[in-house]
């Protein structure tokens, strides 16, 4: 059984600098970046993690090998814990997107199951992070595990509402840092969310 869930965005890219929409396409780790992802991995290390997850995406796969190398963990990579598929806006600037496709924009906003155009819905992505749990349940024996997954912003966001049992629109109003630790813990039959958005391991980057 899964006895702590510990789920990390990875670090800063250059893409995000930039404010331009990734998806499922990707970009390095900043200088920023890399150095946010020692300091999650130290940070990770003291809470004593028995397995590890990430995204297929390059820049979740760097940040897990990170945790990895500091825990002694091979990351298993499931393409499930990938970020949202932004479609056609892959590659083009949040702001520029908001500005020449405010309908459609408003709409995935807006709408749960409305997708990006060409992409997904945040309704696709909430089912894909809870086929990914499954997935990561089928790898556990009957002891207490501690995991750590690494996956994305908006993935993320998605997954605690899965966690917690809540809509998803609840996901627009959580704030998701890069190589922020978020820490849910398995009691009475339900998850319990002990720690959200933590960035203190970052401080002074």
């Amino acid at each position: 059984m899964i006895e702590r869930l510990m789920l990390v965005r990875h670090g800063e890219t250059v893409d995000n600098l930039r404010g331009i929409a990734q998806g499922w396409g990707d970009s390095d780790l900043s200088e920023k970046g890399r150095a946010q992802v020692d300091r999650v991995a130290a940070r990770i290390a003291t809470l004593e993690p028995t397995l590890l997850f990430c995204s297929t995406l390059p820049r979740a796969v760097s940040t897990a090998e990170a945790i990895g190398r500091a825990v002694r963990l091979e990351p298993q990579k499931l393409e499930d814990l990938r970020e949202m598929n932004c479609g056609d806006w892959e590659g083009v600037p949040f702001l520029e997107v908001r500005s020449v496709q405010p309908d459609a924009y408003r709409k995935w906003v807006d709408d749960p199951r409305s997708p990006c155009p060409g992409g997904e819905s945040w309704h696709d992505v909430r089912v894909r992070m809870e086929q990914a749990l499954e997935q990561i349940r089928a790898c556990i024996d009957g002891s207490p595990q501690n995991v750590v997954v690494v996956s994305h912003g908006t993935a993320i966001r998605v997954f605690a509402t899965a966690l917690l049992g809540v809509s998803i629109e609840v996901a627009r109003s959580l704030a998701q840092d890069n190589a922020a630790l978020n820490l849910f813990e398995w009691r009475n039959d339900r998850w319990l969310l002990r720690t959200w958005n933590d960035r203190t391991h970052c401080e002074g980057l």
